[in-house]
C-alpha cells in the first residue's frame, strides 16, 4: 500500500461523468481517493447511500472525492450511479489502480463476522441482492487515501474487513486539518 508521505502515484482512468480522469489535474485541490470492491457489491453501495446522505456536510468544501470501482462503466451506471452520487465514479475492471496503490484481497477480511451482519443491512437498505454476480475478487478490501494540494498522501485507510472504510469523521478531520 502506497505509504503516507509519499506523492500520490499519477493515474489516467475512465470516469462517469468526465471522460478521463487524471490525477495530476487535480493538482492544487484536495482530492479523497477511494477505493471500493464491485459496482454490485450490497457493503460498496451502503456505503455511497451513507455518502450521499452525508453530502451536505461535505459539500461546500474545496476538495474532489473520487471513487474507483473494480467494474466495468457499465455496471456503475447499472448499480452505483442509480443514486446519483454528487462524486466522480471511477471505473477500473482491469484493477490497475488497484495495482498501482498496492491493494490486495484478503479470505479473512472477508470472512468476518461483522461483514454478515453489515451486508444484510446494507442489502436491505440500498436494495442490492446480496448474490449479484462480482466484477474481480469478491475479497478486495476498500482503502482510502487523502491527497493534499502538493499531490502527497498525507493520510490513508485500509479496512479491517471488506465492510470497513474510513470513518466519515475521520475524513471531516482530515479535511478541517487541510483547511478546507
Amino acid at each position: 500500500m502506497i505509504e503516507v508521505g509519499t506523492h500520490a502515484p499519477e493515474f489516467e482512468a475512465d470516469g462517469l461523468r468526465d471522460q478521463r480522469v487524471r490525477l495530476s489535474a487535480r493538482r492544487g485541490t484536495i482530492v479523497w481517493l477511494a477505493f471500493f470492491r464491485f459496482a454490485s457489491c450490497p457493503l460498496c453501495n451502503y456505503r455511497v447511500h451513507e455518502m450521499v446522505e452525508r453530502w451536505e456536510e461535505f459539500a461546500e468544501r474545496d476538495f474532489q472525492l473520487l471513487a474507483v470501482f473494480q467494474s466495468p462503466a457499465e455496471r456503475l451506471r447499472e448499480f452505483v450511479a442509480k443514486q446519483s452520487p454528487p462524486f466522480e465514479l471511477i471505473a477500473d475492471p482491469e484493477m490497475a489502480l488497484y495495482d498501482l496503490y498496492g491493494l490486495g484481497s484478503s479470505v479473512s477480511a472477508a470472512l468476518s463476522a461483522n461483514v454478515m451482519a453489515k451486508g444484510m443491512k446494507a442489502a436491505f437498505t440500498s436494495g442490492i441482492r446480496l448474490l449479484a454476480l462480482p466484477d474481480g475478487p469478491a475479497t478486495r478490501v476498500p482503502a482510502d487515501f487523502f491527497i493534499d494540494r502538493r499531490g502527497v498522501v498525507r493520510e490513508s485507510y485500509l479496512g479491517k474487513d471488506i465492510a470497513d472504510h474510513v470513518p466519515l469523521e475521520q475524513a471531516d478531520a482530515f479535511l478541517r486539518s487541510q483547511g478546507v
